[in-house]
């Protein structure tokens, strides 16, 4: 019974600062128990271009336009580098092989890349229901002696990214297969061993063989 009220009463006096322990917390083993590295995957394949394991790709060309009209924060050589890398990983464990030349291509891989700054309100409840409580003189109702619930309302800023992988059709330039990743990102989504990690959930479905073909 000590230890009980022992415990209430620090509840009631810690407030917001165990109300936001809490959602930390509860954010994170939500995370670690359903969240997938890529979040949210969509994937879009034509009816009319066949996607083969085994054929060949190149990169498509990028225009200097493109380049000066990216995230800045994005448009640097180390996430340029570590996303084309991702992407050849991915690709070639399911048996595409990558040429230089796009000439000489079946396919063109190419990938858009955004982020967005977002913020979402948590409203957390601290307390517990009306309780009743009945003697010889009746019933009376009443929050306890440590009064009505607290309501603490949590403003969490976050950054949303979307990554989009296309495979286009060399020869008429028509889009082959796409792949788009939303979820909300954080400092390891940028390092190689995240990217690798998303690309590879994005391209679970993508038709190929379990290991490459050299």
């Amino acid at each position: 019974m000590v230890r009980n009220l022992r415990f209430r009463l620090e509840i009631a006096m810690t407030g917001r600062t165990l109300s936001l322990a809490a959602l930390i917390l509860g954010a994170g083993l939500a995370l670690s128990a359903c969240g997938t590295p890529a979040g949210n995957v969509s994937v879009m394949q034509s009816d009319s271009i066949a996607l083969v394991p085994g054929s060949t790709y190149a990169w498509a060309p990028t225009s200097e336009t493109t380049q000066q009209s990216a995230d800045p924060r994005l448009s640097n050589d180390i996430v340029r580098e570590r996303l084309r890398s991702a992407v050849d990983t991915a690709l070639s464990a399911k048996g595409y092989r990558q040429v230089s030349n796009p000439s000489e291509a079946t396919l063109l891989a190419r990938y858009h890349v955004g982020l967005e700054s977002r913020t979402e309100t948590r409203v957390d409840n601290l307390g517990g229901p009306v309780r009743t409580a009945c003697g010889f003189r009746g019933c009376v109702s009443g929050w306890g002696m440590y009064g009505p619930p607290m309501v603490d309302v949590q403003n969490i800023n976050y950054t949303q990214g979307t990554l989009i992988v296309d495979l286009v059709d060399a020869r008429s330039g028509k889009l082959a297969w796409r792949a788009t990743s939303d979820k909300r990102v954080d400092s390891n989504d940028s390092t190689a061993a995240g990217l690798n990690a998303i690309l590879a959930d994005m391209t679970k479905t993508l038709p190929g063989n379990a290991v490459a073909a050299r």
